[in-house]
């Protein structure tokens, strides 16, 4: 008798588990089927003010029902998004309309009063395209560009403004928040911009030139994405030759933007990265122009104009390869792949030590000693730069 009971008791016990269980789990799912609290009360905003009266986001070009409800999990608007999208594909049907949306977080009942959005109330306002503002607009970087010139592109030519999205990119918490997605993210980055110069910028090197397209109605963290997603192809083809280098990823885009501003073809690039590292290897200074342009706030064409530039060379700042030694604290342009490699590959193997742009018949002449480089600036650069 007493072992049938405790059998009973056994059996109940693991009834009332699988029941926890169950209830458990239904009550998950209900929450699930909910937005969040934190996008109902409005702490989901552009520019770090709450409560925000609208929420926005962006359904992307070509993206599927999934990857949009990852991302609206991601934004934090809703909890899980495999849940919604099983909810969604047997009891809604919704399929997303592309563009920028300003989701709200209430909205008029029949009777004409206000309450909380529900999960069918978002689904359905992303599915209309009439909530969408789908105008594009297709833009292009150009490489060996300055970052505040992306930003000034982008706020003539979008609803970000260029003051916000250069602040973005200097923000040091935006950056560690994309650490986990985009490894040629490290904690180096930190180490550049030493003076907390406004007119510097932490994702200096790290924002790929190339032709983008985006909502004309558009975001700072979109925007962000579309540049690190294709530095993140750029690294992803060179991963091994980035683990090989004997310098760290910070150090190869910093290397790399110096060679992007030196170098006039990628047939030179290479040997142009090279002379830069004989150089780091003596106690010589790299000496490099677009760093002092860089340290003091030149405009590309006054960098381009030799007379400009040569009343900065010799002014201290931490940036100018004129003054100090080795790299300087982080790139000092956007450089293209073609420089990247460069600087994962550079090759010394000649000797050189220096080099001048052949103005007279395009490309780069290099030089062992002082006496053979003056005698190339002077037949090859001075006598054609015109």
């Amino acid at each position: 008798m007493k072992k049938r009971t405790k059998i009973i008791i056994a059996i109940l016990i693991i009834l009332f588990l699988i029941i926890g269980i169950i209830a458990g789990i239904a009550i998950y799912i209900k929450s699930s089927l909910k937005p969040t609290k934190q996008f109902l009360n409005g702490e989901i905003c552009e520019n770090n003010e709450t409560p925000c009266e609208v929420t926005p986001f962006i359904v992307d070009e070509g993206a599927y029902g999934k990857s949009t409800l990852e991302k609206l999990q991601e934004y934090g608007i809703i909890k899980d998004s495999d849940i919604v999208y099983y909810y969604n594909r047997l009891f809604t049907g919704y399929s997303f309309a592309a563009g920028y949306f300003e989701l709200p977080h209430k909205v008029a009942d029949e009777y004409g009063n206000m309450r909380e959005v529900n999960l069918d109330d978002i689904l359905a306002f992303l599915a209309d395209p009439k909530n969408a503002h789908q105008d594009t607009v297709t833009l292009s970087f150009d490489e060996g560009d300055f970052v505040r010139a992306y930003a000034k592109k982008i706020g003539e030519n979008t609803t970000v403004k260029e003051a916000e999205i250069f602040a973005y990119w200097n923000n040091k918490d935006v950056i560690r928040s994309y650490m986990s997605e985009y490894p040629f993210l490290t904690e180096d980055i930190f180490n550049a911009n030493p003076n907390s110069d406004e007119k510097k910028c932490l994702l200096e090197g790290y924002l790929f030139p190339d032709t983008y397209e985006f909502f004309e109605f558009t975001n700072c963290d979109e925007i962000t994405r579309k540049f690190l997603d294709r530095t993140l192809d750029i690294y992803n083809s060179h991963q091994s030759e980035f683990a090989e280098s004997e310098f760290s990823i910070h150090e190869v885009f910093t290397l790399a933007s110096i060679v992007q501003w030196e170098s006039g073809n990628a047939e030179d690039s290479k040997i142009i990265a090279g002379v830069f590292v004989t150089r780091m290897n003596e106690p010589e200074i790299l000496g490099s122009t677009v760093t002092a342009c860089y340290a003091f706030d030149l405009s590309k064409d006054e960098c381009y104009s030799v007379g400009d530039t040569l009343d900065y060379t010799w002014r201290d700042d931490p940036y100018n390869t004129y003054t100090n030694q080795g790299l300087p604290p982080g790139p000092v342009c956007c450089p293209n792949e073609t420089a990247i490699v460069a600087a994962l590959h550079p090759d010394s193997s000649q000797g050189y030590f220096f080099f001048c742009a052949d103005m007279c018949n395009g490309g780069t002449v290099f030089a062992r000693t002082e006496a053979e480089h003056q005698y190339n600036v002077e037949h090859y650069y001075l006598a054609c730069d015109y």
